[in-house]
């Protein structure tokens, strides 16, 4: 079990991941719905953040792209999923809670690609300990950190 109280693991198939969905939702006291079944299974099965219209085609036409962004502003507001832009401005959301991992993200500037990266764990108490200075110095309460790099794939680098 991970720190969240969920199996960080890969369900074995359909209806594992389903029911797993259907869980999350449950704890969660969410009402269990096919179409935020349907986006979890999505966020669930694909590492990463992934582009609104990536969602809007990986659902085969499951979702209705008026419901997909009701669901994401819903489970955005209860923590569940994050959402943020990349530097071209566009929208992509991911899991957060639920899958209880810290990481960072790396952005392709020409094709738009997002993945996630982990720093190793000295590397990142390191961090937290500037961070801290940086409260101290400047009197804020930091509420999160992100580490982004801009670069280019391996696709767009040929």
């Amino acid at each position: 079990m991970g720190k969240n109280g969920y199996n960080n693991h890969m369900p074995k198939n359909q209806t594992d991941l389903t029911q797993k969905c259907r869980q999350i939702l449950i704890d969660h006291n969410i009402p269990v719905t096919r179409p935020r079944i349907v986006l979890l299974e999505i966020l669930l099965q694909n590492k990463g953040p992934l582009k609104v219209e990536d969602v809007i085609k990986l659902s085969e036409g499951k979702l209705a792209i008026s419901s997909l962004y009701r669901i994401i502003n819903m489970l955005r507001d209860l923590n569940l999923i994050s959402e943020f832009q990349t530097p071209d401005n566009t929208k992509v959301i991911e899991l957060s809670n639920i899958k209880n991992e810290h990481h960072h993200h790396i952005f392709c500037k020409s094709c738009g690609a997002v993945d996630d990266f982990e720093l190793n764990d000295d590397l990142e108490k390191n961090l937290e300990k500037e961070i801290q200075v940086i409260e101290s110095s400047h009197h804020i309460s930091v509420l999160s950190h992100s580490l982004e790099l801009l670069s280019l794939c391996n696709e767009c680098k040929r």
